[in-house]
């Protein structure tokens, strides 16, 4: 053990003396991050997707009509595409994927409102996304609770209404005059509070749709919406990764200026010199990480969340990073394969797992796609802390499989490297 970490500490002085390539490195994402962040804040619009939501109603009443016109109408309708379905069809679609939430209104739902029984709205959100069916959750108990309270408030001239309509002759003058009345004097009781709940409606709906599309006006100094936090995560995969590969890449030039070979002289055995290395891989990118996690928060006002769970996920982020540059080092046959292959894999893994473009915004086919990059799960997992306050139990999904992945790809990664040692590879 001793040995393996002078082999790391040294690693890691050597790059604290030139910390040039490095730094270059952790400029990389902080530069996308603040590109795209001014670009958004300056311009302030962003195309919003329609959100993909299956409508079943079951009920066919006058308050599942209205739930149903609610939201196909005005800026509901522009950020929602509902489509009615059977609950079969229903069922079939969201199996299959191919919507982002559906909404079933039961059977009986009017009658329940209208006696005061308590009436549940069915929502299913798409397991395979995460932001869109937050939006549409929202939207659907924000119409619950405005369909709760009119009809609390409004129960006493909802009441005569229904016996008026129950009724086998037509209502009288009278009649409709205390039905009016009644209603007139709930308007007046609670205007003030529903005209400003609709416009909280519409704002906290907005700010929900562009967390989930990427989207971003001005920040608000009182808690907005930050796009920084948003396209922060992402960014940092490119920087780390690259960074992770940086460090390991010294195992190829130590061979070929003679340095490993007078390290292996001296009594130390290749593993040691190969867990020193990958030890000070892992270190160097942790560091990297924990510079940009403080320029996140400093530089861009982000809030880092559950701190717990972020050392968690930022220790499991890092333990991918060092493993799977640890197997393709082990895997490649050349340095000159190495300046072929190294670039290509990061950006391919950074393009579909939502580092380049928002995964929100890639088409399905691309983000079916994307799940099988590792850079989306690290990054995924990150913006739902930064963005959502997730915690350890919210992520540990995330975790288990970054933690696999690290752990699957670095023990043959070793042994690869060590292999390739020992036999003078390379």
């Amino acid at each position: 053990m001793k040995e393996i970490l002078g082999i790391l500490t040294n690693d890691i002085r050597r790059r604290l003396k030139s910390p040039l390539s490095v730094i270059l490195m952790i400029l990389i994402p902080v530069s996308m991050t603040l590109i795209i962040g001014i670009v958004f804040g300056q311009s302030g619009e962003v195309t919003v997707p329609k959100i993909k939501v299956l409508l079943v109603d079951n009920d066919g009443g006058f308050f599942s009509g209205f739930l149903r016109q609610a939201m196909q109408q005005g800026e509901l309708a522009d950020m929602l595409d509902i489509t009615e379905v059977s609950a079969a069809e229903g069922e079939a679609m969201m199996s299959e994927g191919k919507a982002s939430a559906l909404i079933e209104i039961p059977q009986g739902f009017t009658e329940k409102v209208l006696d005061g029984v308590p009436a549940e709205i069915r929502l299913v959100k798409n397991p395979s996304e995460y932001f869109l069916p937050l939006v549409v959750e929202e939207i659907t108990k924000t119409m619950a609770v405005l369909l709760d309270g009119g009809s609390r408030i409004f129960s006493e001239p909802m009441t005569r209404m229904r016996s008026i309509i129950d009724g086998e002759s037509w209502p009288s003058t009278g009649d409709m005059e205390e039905v009016i009345n009644g209603a007139r004097n709930g308007v007046i009781l609670v205007y003030g509070y529903v005209a400003d709940s609709l416009i909280t409606f519409r704002d906290e709906v907005a700010s929900a749709a562009d967390t989930a599309v990427a989207a971003a006006g001005e920040q608000e100094d009182s808690g907005g919406f930050n796009i920084f936090a948003f396209v922060m995560p992402g960014s940092m995969m490119i920087g780390l990764l690259f960074i992770t590969e940086l460090v390991l890449r010294d195992i190829l030039r130590e061979r070929t200026g003679g340095t490993l070979p007078r390290m292996l002289a001296s009594p130390v055995t290749t593993s040691q010199v190969v867990a020193g290395k990958v030890g000070a891989a892992f270190a160097i990118t942790m560091i990297s990480c924990l510079i940009l996690l403080l320029v996140s928060r400093i530089g861009f006002s982000v809030d880092l969340g559950d701190l717990p769970a972020l050392l968690l996920h930022t220790v499991a982020t890092i333990l991918m990073c060092t493993g799977v540059m640890t197997f393709l080092y082990g895997a490649i046959s050349s340095e000159r394969a190495a300046d072929a292959v190294m670039s290509v894999v990061i950006i391919a893994m950074a393009l579909f797992g939502g580092s380049m473009v928002p995964y929100e915004q890639m088409p399905s086919a691309l983000q079916a796609v994307g799940r099988f990059s590792p850079v989306f799960w690290a990054a995924d997992g990150m913006k739902r802390i930064f963005l959502f306050d997730a915690g350890i139990s919210d992520i540990s999904v995330h975790l288990a499989i970054l933690a696999a992945l690290g752990v699957c790809s670095l023990i043959p990664g070793t042994l690869l490297i060590r292999s390739r040692i020992v036999k003078g590879g390379w």
